[in-house]
């Protein structure tokens, strides 16, 4: 239990159990860029992850086609998703016109963070501990805690702003990218961003 964890490692193994926390739907969706990275995207009830699904090689039109019918058949608001607008993700956005996460976009509490993500990843850290956030599709159990585990605090020793560990530095030492993380990361979106969901799409 390192100094740099963001969550307790028996917190989150609590993550993985059959209870539902809300009923309101969400999808988040981490979309793959070149290389080895897979599409990752999770639907929500609430704070339970419900159901994750990955697609590999598939080009934004698909991906958006995906999400479009996930979102139909289970009853969620197009401001209730939220895609990774970096790189490839960024035609995914404009295709659906839902919500749009910039990982380096402005944090709401700006002079604590460094940016977004790392806010989101505080965000989901504590709420991890606090034990609000539960994973009920267990298919990806071992991937979802693989990648978490990975994301850090970084540069702690700096007397500077939060942030966490970077995707590229996380790819040169564990060789993978955390991209489920990543996907439960952007859930804490709409919990900085309560109201977007219920009226209006930014």
């Amino acid at each position: 239990e390192s100094n740099d964890r963001l969550y307790y490692y028996d917190d989150l193994l609590r993550c993985f159990r059959n209870e539902i926390n809300g009923t309101t739907m969400f999808i988040t969706a981490d979309i793959a860029a070149l290389g080895n990275d897979k599409t990752i995207i999770g639907l929500w009830s609430g704070l339970s992850l419900v159901n994750v699904f990955v697609m590999e090689q598939k080009y934004p039109n698909e991906v958006a086609e995906f999400i479009r019918t996930l979102a139909k058949e289970r009853g969620v608001k197009l401001g209730n998703i939220v895609v990774d607008a970096d790189g490839l993700g960024i035609g995914v956005v404009g295709i659906l016109k839902c919500q749009s996460f910039n990982n380096g976009g402005r944090a709401v509490d700006s002079e604590t963070y460094m940016n977004l993500k790392a806010e989101c990843y505080f965000k989901l850290g504590e709420s991890i501990n606090s034990n609000k956030i539960t994973i009920t599709a267990d298919r990806y159990k071992t991937e979802i805690i693989k990648h978490l585990e990975v994301v850090r605090v970084a540069n702690m020793d700096r007397e500077r702003k939060k942030q966490v560990t970077g995707k590229e530095e996380i790819k040169k030492k564990h060789g993978f990218s955390p991209d489920f993380a990543d996907m439960m990361m952007m859930r804490m979106y709409f919990e900085l961003y309560p109201n977007y969901g219920k009226y209006a799409v930014r």
